[in-house]
């Protein structure tokens, strides 16, 4: 018996020994092929020296002070550096604030943007709206901002109540467009336009803040929105003089191809949410990016964001950070993976013809598959198959990791897994990849089959 609390009490996991590139091996020795980054996060992969290097001067120099009382030297290098990477609009007088995980960041955005109002004045904005079948965060404020019902409804009664909006969900768009996503414009503007119709339900005056994904990521498996979908967003939170937040944790830094997601919609946000990859695994560090608008408005004001944690800006995750970064940019990894991207998709190509393969979509080095049961009607799998956890155990037996999603439809039904492989994956490795995912795909079929006909 373990004394560690696993994530299922009831599920056993493999003891992890070593890393190297973009391989894992455990203490049995067997090797796994990371093809989901962990869960989006190592985008750099294992066991990079550079990385490790930077980790230990900087242990060698300070490990921890508190930023109620010093700032390091390498924590200025990291603001200036990821500023640095925001788009002009964005970028004059931006400032970032950093701290330890994705959900600390979104918790951060969002009471900055609640402090912004404070300073400015305007008491009364406290409402953040977000959308249905997304997931922000597993802190209480970015969990009353997830729209995803199994991850809230242990926690139901303690959230915030709801204030959520469709989201542009082009597979199952609500005007029934064929077998394939949807593809109108008009779909992706009357989702937007659900926005407007529900800051003017609760009150302008109310509404301080709107979130969303670029691109939504463990909630709907890479979905894109269409292309008018954001800067329609973009123009209704300016009408009613709304904060508009881009969570980037889990796009942000190159994942899609771009250094941040919202740079496909040519859209700037008002604070920016960034995690997972920024220091691509090898230290925990997120942060937020506040826009020179945004900033002004505290410096106008008292200056204090009444805010922080213990571990904010800790040096040797700055470190960490700053080196991911450097490594990033020094090997041109961003203009790779959108170089890279068509290949990559075409390689997933052949798992249609396993007939589960319903859509296959994403950008960049961010790929999800919905599963269906049938592909013209696109009927999930029934919940009790739990065909993306089974695929996702069966690939394990294969020595691949896949990242696993459900219940976005309705919050029992819908299955999807989501392929996001570090951007130093060789073009062999990712031949090696959908090689294993195409066997995990049969053989995860012949056994749903089987578990179906064994309960008729």
């Amino acid at each position: 018996m373990s004394q560690f609390f696993f994530r299922n009490l009831k599920k056993s996991y493999p003891v992890v020994a070593s890393a190297k590139g973009v391989r894992i091996i455990d203490t049995n020795g067997k090797s796994y092929l990371d093809a989901c980054s962990g869960a989006i996060v190592a985008n750099l992969g294992h066991g990079l020296a550079e990385i490790n290097d930077a980790i230990n001067d900087q242990l060698s120099k300070v490990a921890f002070a508190h930023t109620s009382q010093f700032v390091s030297e390498v924590g200025l290098e990291l603001a200036a550096k990821v500023v640095d990477l925001t788009p002009p609009g964005f970028r004059e007088g931006a400032r970032a604030y950093f701290m330890s995980g994705g959900s600390e960041a979104v918790e951060t955005a969002i009471k900055m943007a609640r402090s912004y109002f404070v300073h400015r004045g305007d008491n009364q904005r406290s409402i953040c709206f977000s959308r249905r079948q997304s997931y922000h965060g597993s802190t209480f404020g970015a969990l009353s901002a997830t729209g995803h019902p199994a991850r809230r409804k242990p926690y139901e009664s303690m959230l915030r109540t709801p204030a959520h909006v469709s989201a542009d969900y082009r597979y199952r768009c609500k005007c029934g467009f064929g077998p394939g996503p949807c593809k109108s414009d008009e779909c992706s503007l009357a989702a937007a336009n659900e926005l407007e119709e529900a800051i003017l339900l609760a009150g302008p005056e109310n509404v301080m803040a709107f979130i969303a994904e670029p691109i939504v990521g463990a909630t709907l498996g890479a979905a894109v929105p269409g292309r008018t979908y954001f800067p329609r967003i973009r123009e209704i939170c300016d009408k009613y003089s709304v904060l508009f937040i881009a969570d980037e944790v889990m796009t942000g830094l190159g994942r899609t191809g771009t250094t941040f997601g919202m740079n496909h919609f040519g859209v700037v946000p008002d604070i920016m949410a960034l995690g997972k990859g920024m220091a691509a695994g090898y230290q925990p560090l997120a942060a937020v990016l506040a826009s020179g608008r945004v900033v002004k408005a505290f410096e106008d004001s008292t200056g204090v964001f009444e805010h922080g944690f213990t571990y904010s800006a800790h040096p040797v995750s700055c470190a960490a950070g700053l080196a991911a970064i450097e490594y990033l940019q020094k090997h041109n990894l961003i203009e790779s993976v959108a170089a890279r991207e068509s290949l990559f998709f075409d390689r997933a190509e052949k798992l249609r013809s396993t007939g589960i393969a319903g859509d296959i979509r994403g950008k960049g080095f961010m790929m999800g598959i919905e599963l269906v049961r049938n592909i013209d009607t696109k009927e999930p799998f029934p919940a009790d198959v739990r065909i993306s956890q089974l695929i996702a155990q069966e690939a394990m037996k294969n020595g691949l990791l896949v990242y696993p999603g459900s219940g976005f439809i309705d919050g029992v039904s819908g299955d999807h897994i989501m392929i996001a492989p570090p951007f130093t994956t060789s073009d062999a490795e990712l031949d090696e990849m959908f090689d294993l995912l195409e066997r995990t795909f049969v053989s995860a079929c012949s056994l749903a089959t089987s578990g179906s006909r064994s309960k008729n």
